[in-house]
Formats: structure tokens, sequence, C-alpha cells
């Protein structure tokens, strides 16, 4: 594994099987009352395209990148300190840090906005749950930040709603293999 999987990716196999289950939850549950009763004037095929929409938005809310959210705790952890102040007397350098155990949540609420002809409409709430917990992982550091991970494994517990209903539960293991660089260096002092 040399890339980082998007949220989606824990919840869902296939992107495409992402947007059909959002725009399901959408169009069939309490939502979808709340936008139908504020798009009473408009044709049915309207209010299904409406609908639609708030799925892909939904789902392209969950393209954020798994190791993003683990961007503020990296800090914490104390060999990754001390390697970035090792890092900041060798410029250019790596340094290694051994994470041995490594436990964080996430908890992202967003929503999507409907609104008709600048007029709100209605907010459809998404909220993606996750527990990870990492194993093994090693820091690669460099002048202070933290810019990839090498070897271990990270597993996960989540749950994805959307305006209250399930629409995905899962829990994993992946296995890292190589290095995951970040696409932005994390500052760690």
């Amino acid at each position: 594994m040399t890339e980082t999987p998007p949220v989606r990716a824990l919840f869902f196999d296939e992107p495409a099987e992402a947007v059909d289950a959002l725009t399901r939850a959408v169009r069939d549950g309490a939502a979808a009352d709340e936008i139908r009763g504020g798009l009473v004037r408009m044709p049915a095929a309207g209010k299904n395209a409406v609908l639609a929409e708030v799925g892909r938005v939904a789902d392209g809310i969950l393209d954020m990148n798994v190791f993003d959210i683990f961007e503020q705790s990296w800090t914490r952890f104390t060999a990754l300190r001390d390697a970035a102040v090792m890092s900041l007397a060798n410029p250019g350098g790596e340094e290694l840090a051994e994470m041995a155990t490594h436990t964080a949540s996430f908890d992202y609420r967003p929503s999507v906005e409907v609104q008709l002809a600048d007029l709100p409409v209605a907010s459809v709430g998404l909220r993606a749950k996750l527990d990870f917990t990492v194993r093994g992982l090693i820091g690669v550091v460099v002048d202070g930040h933290l810019v990839a991970v090498r070897a271990g494994t990270w597993e996960f517990e989540g749950t994805l709603l959307l305006a209250g209903q399930k629409v995905a539960q899962r829990q994993g293991k992946v296995e890292i293999g190589s290095e995951i660089r970040f696409r932005r260096p994390i500052p760690l002092l």
C-alpha cells in the first residue's frame, strides 16, 4: 500500500456503491421528506434530481484522505517530537521514530445545504465516526515534519450516518507493507 485511501474506502468497496447508498438514504429517509417539503412546487423529476445530487455531494465529503484525520494527533507522540528535534540538527536528513501503539477517534459531521433560488430548503447532516488503532508504525521525520509512515498495521471501526440514518458500518485491518507519503508534511513542533 503506497497511497492513503479516502474515508469512503473504509465503508464501501467501490465509489459507485457509496453514491448509491447515500442517494438511497437521502431518498428514503427523513431528509427526503424535509427536502421534498421544501421543494413543493417542483416536479417529481426535479425533486429526484436534487435528492440524487445531495447523495453525490455527501459522497464527495467522504473523499477526505484517511491519514489527514490523524494530523492533529501525531504531535502527541513523544518519539515523533524527539525525532523532529533531531531532524532539525540534520537538515534534509531522515529520522525514524518507532510508534508502538496509537489510538485515535474521528467524528466528522459536515452537512449538505439544499437551497432553491438562494433560499434554504434543508440541511442534510452526514456523520462519519471512526476509531483507529495503529500498531508498529515507523514515522519518517524530515526537518521537524512527519512526511511518511512505514510498515505496521491499522485497525478501524466506523459508522456512517446520513440524516441520522445508518448508511454503512464496517471494521477492518490494513497492513502497511511499504511507505505512505503524506500530501502535506505535518509539523511536529
